[in-house]
């Protein structure tokens, strides 16, 4: 059986419920994406939150994603981008460790999870400290055989949008260096960037997850919200880690749901 991975990204959860993100009620749209990801993938091994869970960090923010997420897969885990609060979510892995748990280890596969908010810029952009790059070393070392995920915030390649790639890990060189020494990472997720992309560094397949809450149009100068009707549809990605490390992987989007404030 492969290891089943569902990845829900940049929720932007407002501080009160039925508040706004950019003319509309993201917690809403999370509802929507987590009840068709219920009903398509009943069996995930392990839900994957990649950041900007909430928009200002507030508490209750934390806790009612976490409730529109109840049931989604056996396990679930969660990073910080840079629109969370570091406290606020400590305080509920308190009650929920797993939420935390940075290294998850399968037969055949071994899953990371990184802090990319280390030495923010006031603009969006973060970076690994040396610590976290040091821990990734050591993990990437101690692997054996296992194929290798790695889950982040920031985005480690650019992507041909001027005001986003500003933005990116500001330590990508620095990461790649240790990652390319370990020949077994075969895919990398993160979010961010408010779309969806699939690209190809050497063998790594990098995935960027679309926003349950709004998009961001690709390729762009300056900062514009997604108009296509079809890509500016909230989603999510599934995975299935097949034991020969090979990637199966499904971009999900669900239509826009109807909110009522």
């Amino acid at each position: 059986m492969p290891l089943r991975l569902l990845q829900l990204s940049d929720c932007h959860l407002s501080p009160e419920p039925g508040g706004l993100f950019r003319g509309i009620d993201p917690l809403c749209h999370l509802q929507a994406v987590a009840a068709d990801a219920r009903q398509r993938f009943a069996q995930a091994d392990l839900l994957l939150l990649t950041g900007d869970l909430t928009h200002h960090g507030a508490p209750d923010a934390y806790r009612r994603l976490l409730d529109s997420v109840a049931g989604l897969a056996a396990q679930r885990h969660w990073l910080a981008g840079n629109h969370d609060v570091p406290g606020s979510m400590q305080a509920l892995e308190a009650q929920e460790p797993a939420l935390g748990c940075k290294l998850i280890d399968s037969e055949h596969w071994r899953i990371l999870l990184l802090d990319s908010t280390t030495h923010p810029d006031g603009r969006g952009s973060g970076s690994l400290s040396d610590a976290e790059l040091e821990w990734l070393r050591q993990q990437l070392q101690s692997v054996g055989q296992r194929w290798v995920f790695i889950a982040l915030h920031h985005n480690p390649v650019a992507l041909g949008s001027a005001w986003q790639d500003a933005i990116m890990l500001g330590n990508a060189a620095q990461f790649w260096a240790v990652v390319d020494r370990c020949p077994q990472v075969r895919g990398l997720m993160f979010g961010h960037v408010h779309q969806q992309q699939h690209l190809q560094r050497g063998q790594i397949q990098l995935f960027a997850a679309p926003s349950t809450a709004m998009q961001f149009q690709a390729g762009c100068d300056n900062f514009q919200l997604e108009t296509d009707a079809a890509l500016a549809r909230p989603g999510y990605r599934y995975y299935a880690l097949q034991d020969d490390g090979r990637i199966d992987a499904r971009l999900c989007r669900v239509d826009m749901p109807d909110c009522v404030n």
